[in-house]
């Protein structure tokens, strides 16, 4: 996978949507679906490095992709895509669990 869609995945991740990704950025909305959707458009440095702070990732996440740790990568997709998919209400629920769960592991 490229920039384009390692960006594309990192949002759905994120759950965060190109409006407020440009409002933490100060890059445009426009320039950032052309990232998404454009095989050929790619930020410059500047416009990268904003991207990678504003999602909490490196550059060269955005740019190689996550690599996956202690989750196979079949299992994390389909994990994510089900949870896309989850209205509102459901994705605190599942989130709540998850923070509880793991505040018992650590």
């Amino acid at each position: 996978m490229g920039f384009k869609e390692n960006l594309k995945e990192e949002m759905i991740f994120q759950d965060i949507k190109p409006k407020e990704l440009s409002e933490k950025t100060g890059i445009s909305v426009n320039t950032l679906r052309n990232y998404i959707n454009n095989h050929d458009a790619l930020p410059n440095i500047d416009s990268a490095v904003k991207i990678a702070k504003a999602l909490n990732v490196t550059v060269e996440e955005l740019v190689e992709g996550r690599k996956c740790k202690n989750i196979d990568c079949g299992c994390g997709k389909k994990l994510l895509s089900i949870y896309a998919d989850l209205c509102e209400n459901d994705k605190k629920s599942v989130m709540a669990l998850l923070e509880e769960m793991k505040r018992h592991v650590n």
